[in-house]
């Protein structure tokens, strides 16, 4: 029998790493892997014999989905590799960490899809949301790929609010810098999708996050006709959809994702109080005619300080703050 050491809160024990219960066979509990001298990892979510006996885990590898896109749409060119380039030198930048997506929140939304092999994220900035789903899913064991579909130029009031955000800031002499959330540089181009990158290859997770540089639209048909061609495997079994907020392009969205959501599936997003994204959702809620959601099942989608509500049958809505969405697909 082999003995290695097993940090446990600060104290050295000696574990061994033969004992049958590190794999899963005799006693293994929670309690004799975490009591008394429980280890972290026990308190969240992601307990496993290896992590609490001290021993190393298989490496999870980049997702199945995230090769087969490279291969299909980018012939295996690595979309990160600009960033080692004289045109590339972008630093990591989370100066607008504008996400209102939390682990809370995911962990809410896999409870109806335990095991996704697709998260799409439609509407992702410079890719606070990504880079929070990607660290989530491989604290979870997942190997889900994280597909960000956006066309990385901003909203409409970044582009209209730019000059005046400038002037407020005393930014106007600063020509060889991009400035404001439209990161724009000194030849009027904004660097927002290069951001993006350089975020998440700071972040160590470029190997579960694939951007595609599209709208949102031409990204959700896209998905469906590589499935559809069998060029993947699987639609997306969640899509979180962050990019439109106008009343009649929300709805357009909505409806191209839907079509494209696997079944199950769960479409979701944040901004209810975005007057176009609250009309667009209920409407799109109403002409679904789904059935009600029992108390358990709208329930876990409730927010620490305020619970769920159903205003439409199937659709689950916190109305805190800016509030959030979801919709389950079953059929």
């Amino acid at each position: 029998m082999r003995y290695g050491p097993v940090l446990l809160l600060g104290s050295l024990v000696t574990a061994q790493e033969g004992d049958p219960d590190c794999f899963g066979y005799g006693s293994l509990t929670f309690e004799s892997c975490c009591l008394p001298q429980p280890r972290f990892e026990c308190f969240e979510g992601t307990f496993t014999a290896e992590r609490c006996c001290g021993l190393p885990e298989k490496p999870l590898g980049v997702p199945e989905v995230i090769t087969r896109l490279r291969e299909e749409l980018f012939t295996n060119q690595d979309v990160y590799s600009i960033l080692g380039t004289v045109c590339g030198q972008y630093q990591p930048q989370l100066r607008y960490p504008d996400s209102h997506l939390t682990p809370a929140l995911m962990k809410s939304v896999l409870s109806f899809v335990p095991e996704p092999r697709m998260w799409l994220e439609v509407g992702s900035f410079i890719g606070s949301s990504a880079i929070t789903a990607a660290t989530t899913l491989k604290s979870l064991r997942l190997s889900t790929g994280v597909v960000c579909v956006d066309p990385f130029t901003g909203m409409v009031d970044m582009w209209a609010d730019r000059k005046a955000f400038r002037e407020a800031f005393g930014l106007t002499q600063r020509r060889h810098v991009a400035d404001g959330p439209l990161l724009m540089d000194e030849f009027g181009h904004s660097r927002i999708y290069e951001m993006f990158l350089a975020n998440v290859r700071y972040s160590g997770h470029e190997d579960y996050i694939l951007p595609l540089r599209v709208s949102s639209i031409t990204g959700l048909r896209l998905l469906r006709t590589l499935f559809e061609q069998g060029r993947i495997d699987h639609p997306p079994e969640i899509i979180y959809l962050d990019s439109a907020h106008e009343a009649g392009e929300t709805l357009l969205e909505v409806t191209e994702a839907w079509r494209l959501l696997a079944v199950p599936g769960v479409l979701f997003g944040d901004d209810w109080s975005w007057p176009g994204v609250q009309s667009d959702v209920l409407r799109f809620a109403q002409d679904l005619q789904q059935r009600h959601l029992t108390d358990e099942e709208l329930h876990r989608f409730d927010w620490p300080t305020s619970s769920a509500i159903q205003p439409v049958p199937g659709l689950a809505v916190v109305d805190q703050d800016d509030g959030a969405w979801m919709l389950f697909k079953e059929s």
